[in-house]
């Protein structure tokens, strides 16, 4: 009956025994080489971590594309694709409320621009207009759109007062001429910078004190000619004569002094009173004619005479101005009519100098244009 089986029948417990065991040695494989996968996993883990660099397993990034493209035209719209601008406070645009203000009276909303309240009646002001150019921020006199223009800065008050470009001038100073704040060249005449320190006058420092008639001469038409010999003394800057006369003969030097007599001219005496008691007496009012020999000037002088209180004194040979610069690297200097003098490469004249007034008269040769100092 056994031997009738089938023979899988026959043999069933073996084979069962053998497909159990294939069972388990392909379970082992597989539960091995998952092992070894998940040690690799947990050993690049750690060598991760020990290198501080991030797992090769990255999350895909989202495409935000389209999100991109969105905050792009939020930022910067189309203009094509926004309604057009309606002017006139009566169209306002799509979506804006309509302009409006309060009465000045009843304080009720009514139309932008209305003459009069719709509510009260009152009359309403005029809205007034602002000249944009004329706009001075900071206060410091050169508008807004100047000062941007000149690389200033609205908002500060101070710019103004600094030179930019170093030549003397402030910015406010150059603004004021018109000339260019930015340019060492371009600047204001340095005469603005010019003050009259003082005047002084110089007086002639040698009288006539006596005079001597010499033999007369004939001149080339046969007129008589007279001659003199005049005695001077020096005169110290108080007025008090010195004590050592010098002669001279019309037409010689006057010693060291620097002058020429050139010529005696006689006048009649004078008679005036002097005293309480109104004493007639006769004074030398007569004329010496004298040449300054460094330039040629001539002078006239009344010849000395102690006892004439009318006496008009030394005669005033020039009057010298002293003059100061705000000007950096300018001393200051003494001049006198005729003179010339030069500051940062402009010359200068002096016309005139007036002690009297205190003006000081000086022409810009560059221009020739006068000015007075006082």
């Amino acid at each position: 009956m056994a031997n009738q089986l089938p023979p899988f029948l026959k043999h069933y417990d073996r084979l069962a025994a053998v497909a159990v065991l294939a069972i388990l040695l392909v379970s082992l494989g597989f539960l091995v080489l998952k092992g070894v996968n998940l040690q690799q996993e947990v050993s690049q883990y750690d060598a991760d971590l020990e290198s501080g660099q991030p797992s090769t397993k990255q999350l895909t990034p989202v495409e935000n594309t389209a999100d991109l493209a969105l905050i792009a035209t939020v930022e910067k719209p189309d203009a094509a694709t926004l309604l057009a601008k309606q002017e006139g406070n009566d169209r306002p645009n799509l979506g804006t409320p309509e302009r409006r203000l309060l009465c000045v009276k009843c304080v009720k909303p009514i139309a932008w621009g209305a003459e009069k309240c719709a509510f009260c009646g009152a009359v309403q002001p005029k809205e007034e207009k602002i000249d944009l150019a004329a706009v001075d921020s900071d206060g410091d006199g050169i508008p807004d759109v100047e000062e941007l223009k000149l690389k200033l800065n609205p908002q500060d008050g101070n710019d103004v007062d600094l030179d930019n470009d170093n030549d003397g001038f402030t910015n406010i100073e150059e603004y004021l001429a018109k000339t260019d704040m930015n340019d060492a060249k371009s600047h204001p005449g340095y005469e603005s910078r010019f003050a009259l320190k003082d005047i002084k006058g110089t007086k002639l420092r040698i009288r006539a004190t006596n005079k001597m008639q010499l033999p007369s001469t004939k001149d080339a038409e046969g007129k008589t000619v007279t001659h003199y010999q005049l005695t001077f003394v020096s005169v110290d800057e108080e007025g008090n004569p010195g004590t050592k006369p010098v002669r001279a003969k019309d037409g010689e030097a006057i010693g060291k002094t620097g002058f020429v007599f050139v010529r005696y001219n006689e006048l009649p005496k004078k008679q005036i009173q002097v005293g309480e008691h109104k004493q007639t007496r006769f004074v030398d009012v007569s004329t010496i004619e004298l040449k300054r020999v460094a330039d040629g000037k001539k002078v006239t002088t009344v010849i000395w005479d102690k006892n004439n209180p009318e006496w008009p004194g030394d005669p005033l040979l020039e009057q010298r101005a002293t003059l100061e610069f705000d000007v950096p690297g300018v001393e200051s200097v003494v001049v006198a009519p005729g003179q010339t003098f030069t500051v940062k490469g402009e010359k200068y004249a002096v016309l005139s100098v007036d002690a009297e007034k205190k003006v000081v008269r000086i022409q810009k040769n560059a221009t020739k244009e006068e000015f007075v100092l006082k």
